[in-house]
Formats: C-alpha cells, structure tokens, sequence
C-alpha cells in the first residue's frame, strides 16, 4: 500500500495541530478517561429504532444503551436488564407446535431487574417496552426492518416489571434475539404525540418522513443530546466535526468489580475522517485506542511494526465489503444494469484474487456471495467469477454494447459510464476504486468516481434513493451478526422506496420472487437441516443474478493501547463497546474480564 511521503508527514503534522488543541482532554489514564479516534461521525446517535443504522453509530450506542439481554465474545447470553436469560429449561422461552409437530409461535417472558432505571433516576418498565414496539411498528416510521417485531406483542405480567413477548409466526432466532428494544417513554411523549398528531392518517412519505426526523431530532443529535439513556454512560458533549463525549452514568446498574471509580469516567470519540491524519494521531498518542471504523488494513499493519505502547488486532468479523449495483431508475434500465448477465460481465472484468492479495496480504479472502463463513448457513459452493476480462466483453457484446472509438462502450447513442462512490477519506476503498477503474476500463467500461462524507452516503438522500439515479456503484460494508442470518439483506420487501417511507435497505433494488419465496420459507423452518437447504437455494440464485458484485471478507483491524482492559470484541458482539460498563484501564484498578482474540 501507499507509504506517507516526507511531504505528506509534513503536512499531517499540520493538520494534527489543530485537532490537538482542540482535544477535550489529554489521552492516556491519568484522569481515567479513553479517547477514541474514529474515521466517521455518525449523523445522530441513541436513535432506539435505529433509523440510522451505521457501524459507528452502534458502537457509540453500546456506551450509553442497554438491553434485557446481551451477547458475549464467546456468542452465549448474559442478562443485563433483566433478570434472567429466558430458557426453556427455566419456562422462560416457550415454543407452541401444531398437531404435526411444527412450531406456530414461540413467547419470551422477562421481568426487567428492580433496579433498572434511566440516567434522570426514573424507573424502567413495561410500558417503555410497548412504546419501543409500538413506535417500532407504526407505519410511518422508516426503519431499516419492522421483522421479526411486526409480529410481536407483548401481554404484561402481574406487575409492570414482568412482561410476555410473543411471535407469532414464530421468530427463529427468538431464543437469542426476540428480546425487544427499549425507549424512554415518558421522555418522548411529547415528541411522539406533536408527530402523531401531525400525520395521523397519512402513509409514508417525504413529508411524513420531516415530521419523522424533527421527533428524533429533539432526542439525538449535537443539538439536542439524549436527554434520558439507558447504559453505563450518557452524553455530555457534542462538538459537530470534532468530538463526542459522554460521562459514566451513576444510575446504571451493573457494577464493575472493585467499584466504579476504578474504571472509566469519561469517553471521548475523536472525529478524523482522514484515516492518514488518523494515523498520525495514534502515533502522537492523541488517542488511546481506535474505533472499529478507524484505520484501513495497510494503515494498520504499519502501526503494528514496532509499536509499543499499543497493540494491533486483526479480529475475524462477520463485515461483507462489496459493491451494489443500481438496478433501479431509467439510466439503470438504459445500461442494462438490471440484466444479470451485465452484471456478471462487471464482475468478470474484475481481478479480486490479485486485489486481496495486493492490498491485504492475502488476509481477507475474496467472497462470492453476501453470506459470512462463519454462519452455518453459508454455501461454499456457489457459482463464482474468477477474473476473464474475455468472458465480460462476450457478455456484453451479447447485450449490445460494442467498443466506439475511444474504446468505450456504446450502444444506442449511449455510452457505458458508471458513477462509483463510496466513502470519501477511506484510503483503501480510494485504492479499490482506482484498481478496479483501470480493469473496467481494459474492457470498456468508464467509471466515474465521487466520493461523499459517510454523512452523505449513508444519509437520508442518497443511497435509499437508487430509483432517482442518483450512483450506479456504491462500494460500502455490511456487518451483521453470524448467529442470526437471515437472507434478509436483499428480499424484496426491503427495498427502500417512497411508498415505504425509504425504509429497508435492500439498496440496489433487485427483486426475485424465487429468492422472497424461498427466504420466507427459511424464516420459520426451525429445522436445522431443512433451513440450510433453503439457503444454499437462495445462494444459488444470489450468485447467478449478483445484484451486488462481492469483493470480500473483512478482518477487522483495531488498535488500542495497552493497560486498557475490557475494550475488545468478536463476530458475535461486533463492536468493542459490548460490555462498556467495565472498561478501564489496570494501571487505575480496573479487572480484566476478558481480553482480545484473533
């Protein structure tokens, strides 16, 4: 990869200059604080449908919510809200079979802990748990995903600490994940009333969407901070473009051992969207550790030569890098986008093999479809695209297009020119762009890239809006937890339009009624067996049509400093945040309860 001209560390040095005098606090354990450098800032945070769904923006959430239950490293539940992991062995879970032995339904019964309150002191109960479902299932509000709680509810117990989710159909991962999520009621009534009120009646749209984005506005960003949390920390402090802080909560209720006051009182997230500044930043020691969306591959094999008083992880995860194909809108229909064969040409055009093993040492294996090895449901043996730059010019001449003068293609008095973007500032996507912009055009493609902020990109305006024509590649990741795969990723339900309030994020729109028939099936198949068979079904049919070219599997590198005890995570807990109440550092006192794996 790149290596940072004298120049260039001349000039980092410069920008350092400014985000250090603008730091917040010193980093290091002296005042038993962390400082955390990230790449991206997340547009708002503690958002409890999770409207906003980025990487950082869950791993800034795990500092400050908190859940009746939780994963760990090892992917086994611990109760954290309640008091007790539901089981069948303790008739906390409970399935329901019909005459021929198939599930119909399951429930899940909590009692939330008598001490669970939010940060203003007030306690939590059941009917924050109805105002998050119900919240959740309101038409009108733009969630990634209403499934499995569109058919959820919930039956309170004797009192209100004690209450029954059931699903019916039946959730299958109901067991590990069909706790419900939680949401200050009393806090957001009157938002959530002046929203209800405003559009009582009307279906999701543009408008319905503003009123949506002025309720969660007055709860979740820079302007106005949560006011009520949940988890070990609360906000303190947001300086758009600079830093978030956020302050140990006294009124959480697990307590680390030793007492608090061994571990962390403040964490503060640096925002650098430059992963070189970033870099710089860690070897000054500015920061103590880096988020999951922090340094690219290269940077960190850097770091981890030499260093001392940090260390470099490289944790397998379960994050899909890949590239969506815009198959919706006029210009998607006039380059034949929605054409698999075209697909596949793209992907053919493209050497991944050299690519993973040029940028990544090999380390981070090329994938062929959007499921993760480390689900059991994945199928090794799908249809794959090795790199045949003659196969992807046969495939597009059978659709038409032929080489013009400049030796693009052209057909119909178009030419084929794709616009690529992705994340601007991340240094190995800008890498990728420019490798495979060179292979697409050997074969006549031009690419066109741009770049945006992830604020942009990921934002409300941009990619849920593939049908206005708005990009034609856009290269991001998906992380997604290996237990619960679903296949949801690309249903056709999940098509973000204006019917649906922009909601879902099967992003580039590719609809197969085989594929819906066959992930539905696979929703309720509580068979291990028979639901595998469904997913190597629907992997065949993915791989075929390629909706998105797949590029590979990231290993995620992260580094922290060392005397930092608690900070780390795996594909089940996906962020290092997971246990964010016993985070310190063991020079203040602080138990290590667990420690990084690789």
């Amino acid at each position: 990869m790149k290596e940072v001209s004298l120049k260039k560390v001349l000039t980092l040095s410069a920008l350092l200059l400014a985000p250090a005098v603008l730091a917040p606090a010193l980093a290091g354990p002296a005042n038993n604080s962390l400082i955390v450098g990230t790449s991206q800032e997340p547009p708002n945070i503690y958002d409890p449908w999770v409207t906003n769904n980025l990487a950082i923006t869950s791993e800034i959430n795990n500092w400050m919510g908190a859940a009746l239950t939780g994963l760990d490293n090892e992917g086994k539940l611990y109760a954290d809200m309640a008091t007790t992991v539901p089981t069948t062995a303790n008739g906390g879970y409970k399935l329901v079979k019909d005459a021929k032995g198939k599930v119909i339904r399951n429930s899940l019964t909590y009692t939330i802990r008598p001490d669970a309150k939010w940060s203003d002191g007030s306690p939590i109960t059941v009917a924050d748990f109805e105002f998050w479902l119900m919240v959740q299932n309101d038409e009108r509000v733009p969630v990634p995903d209403r499934y499995p709680f569109e058919n959820a509810k919930i039956t309170r117990g004797a009192n209100n600490k004690t209450f029954t989710i059931t699903f019916d159909p039946p959730y299958l991962f109901a067991e590990q994940a069909g706790a419900p999520g939680v949401a200050p009621s009393a806090a957001m009534k009157a938002g959530w009333d002046a929203f209800n009120a405003a559009t009582k009646g009307q279906k999701p749209s543009d408008a319905v969407n503003e009123q949506w984005i002025k309720f969660l506005n007055q709860y979740t960003t820079s302007n106005n901070l949560p006011k009520v949390v949940a988890g070990p920390f609360k906000p303190t402090a947001w300086r758009p473009g600079n830093s978030l802080t956020m302050t140990r909560n006294p009124n959480y209720w697990r307590k680390p051992s030793g007492g608090e006051s061994k571990y962390l009182q403040t964490v503060t997230y640096r925002f650098i969207p430059n992963t070189n500044t970033l870099k710089v930043n860690v070897l000054s020691g500015q920061v103590d550790a880096l988020a999951t969306v922090g340094l690219s591959f290269d940077q960190a094999i850097d770091l981890q030569r030499g260093q001392r008083k940090f260390s470099t992880y490289f944790v397998p995860g379960a994050v899909w890098e890949h590239i969506d194909i815009n198959t919706r809108g006029q210009k998607a229909k006039d380059l034949n986008l929605d054409d698999p064969n075209v697909r596949q040409a793209l992907l053919y055009a493209i050497d991944r093999a050299s690519l993973v093993k040029a940028l990544f040492q090999g380390k981070q294996p090329v994938s062929n479809v959007f499921i993760n090895p480390l689900a059991t449901v994945y199928k090794k043996d799908v249809q794959t695209y090795p790199f045949d730059p003659a196969k992807a010019k046969a495939l597009f001449a059978a659709a038409g297009w032929t080489p013009g003068s400049d030796g693009i293609l052209q057909k119909g008095g178009k030419k084929f020119s794709l616009n690529f973007g992705t994340t601007a500032g991340n240094s190995v996507r800008e890498r990728v762009q420019q490798i495979l912009q060179a292979q697409w055009k050997a074969v006549g493609v031009q690419v066109n890239i741009q770049n945006y902020p992830s604020s942009v990109f990921f934002g409300a305006d941009f990619l849920s809006k593939g049908a206005e024509g708005k990009w034609d590649l856009a290269m991001y990741a998906w992380t997604a937890n290996p237990i619960f795969e679903e296949g949801d990723l690309f249903k056709g339900s999940g098509v973000p339009t204006e019917a649906n309030g922009y909601a879902g994020q099967n992003n580039s729109g590719w609809v197969n009624a085989d594929y819906d028939k066959l992930q539905l099936q696979a929703r309720t198949e509580f068979t291990p067996a028979a639901r595998n068979k469904l997913f190597d079904q629907m992997q065949t049919i993915w791989a075929k049509n390629v909706p998105s070219l797949p590029l590979y599997y990231r290993v995620n590198p992260y580094i922290q400093a060392n005397g930092l005890a608690n900070y780390d995570f795996s594909a089940y807990t996906l962020y290092p945040t997971w246990d964010a109440y016993r985070v310190g550092w063991t020079s203040k006192g602080a138990v290590s309860a667990h420690k990084q794996k690789e």
